[in-house]
């Protein structure tokens, strides 16, 4: 049976915009599991609401405008489907709805979906520059790579996902004015993480040379290559004594690449455990930290900074 395009939003609002589950939104609606199923999945990829028409080549009248659509795509990848119709009507007096747009795109091997935003600045043509010749030059970094690193973490920390009658918030609690802000520092490297230290408020140039005479240069080895955000809290001139004077290289990676440096990924899972645990004190933070730490083995280490490019050794 055939169903219309407004009981297709209905069931793809009630999925998207309200929360329930394709099963759910299948039974309110009375359609089909995989009916609701398919017709979220062609929303979230292409924005498609319509069902797809049948027979003869819908797109042809798209064809002569390939590379002119492509080209828009790559230029301002963020249009909605609405636009590129608009934009292609107002430049070539073609009219072409969204089933035909998503088709063709698809047909491209190309689809709608969530943006992962990048710092604007990496856009500049001299931090272009810097992380070009970074990239070029990273596959070749000898000795052991230790990507040094700080993040924050909280007692205030909590899931970010609860369950909820369909309709209603999800509410969570943490606490709202008496909550502590600490910083974790350690290094990642193809062994796993190591130096992990823990310090009650934020970091400075003070306090990372401290850690680095007390808890990095003790674990260094001749021939290791540390490397460090390009911010200004590590460059600290004693800092960087300490660290050649244990036989170790040290290297900045250049600005606004945080995409460059593996340990970003390992600070991502860590505080996805620290959320699910909740700790509520400084002490059971601190703990759940120390504890955490066994969880990342050495293949997984390797395997976050082979995904940046680099060879682990």
């Amino acid at each position: 049976m055939a169903h219309g395009e407004a009981l297709r939003i209905r069931v793809i609002k009630a999925v998207v915009e309200d929360g329930l589950s394709r099963n759910e939104a299948a039974r309110i609606f009375r359609v089909g599991i995989a009916s609701a199923i398919r017709w979220v999945k062609a929303f979230e990829e292409t924005q498609r609401t319509a069902a797809l028409p049948t027979g003869g080549d819908r797109r042809s009248v798209l064809k002569p405008h390939r590379d002119w659509l492509l080209e828009l795509r790559r230029n301002e990848n963020d249009l909605t489907l609405d636009a590129i119709a608009e934009r292609l009507l107002r430049k070539h007096g073609v009219e072409a709805d969204k089933s035909m747009l998503s088709r063709f795109f698809a047909g491209e091997g190309i689809s709608f979906k969530k943006k992962t935003v990048h710092a604007s600045e990496q856009d500049r043509p001299d931090v272009a520059e810097r992380r070009q010749a970074w990239r070029c030059a990273q596959s070749s970094l000898g000795g052991r790579l230790i990507f040094l690193d700080e993040t924050w973490t909280t007692t205030a920390m909590t899931r970010r996902y609860a369950w909820a009658d369909v309709g209603a918030r999800a509410i969570g609690h943490a606490p709202n004015g008496h909550w502590k802000t600490t910083t974790f520092l350690a290094g990642l490297t193809c062994e796993g993480l190591i130096a992990p230290f823990v310090l009650d408020g934020p970091i400075n140039a003070e306090c990372f040379f401290a850690y680095v005479e007390q808890v990095l240069v003790p674990v260094l080895r001749e021939g290791d290559t540390v490397i460090l955000d390009n911010l200004s809290s590590h460059k600290d001139e004693a800092a960087a004594r300490l660290i050649a004077g244990a036989g170790a290289h040290l290297l900045f990676l250049p600005p606004y690449s945080p995409d460059l440096n593996p340990i970003e990924m390992a600070f991502a899972k860590l505080k996805e455990l620290l959320r699910q645990a909740q700790a509520r004190t400084v002490d059971a933070l601190w703990d759940l930290i120390g504890r955490s730490l066994d969880l990342f083995t050495p293949e997984q280490c390797a395997n976050y900074i082979r995904h940046c490019g680099y060879n682990p050794l």
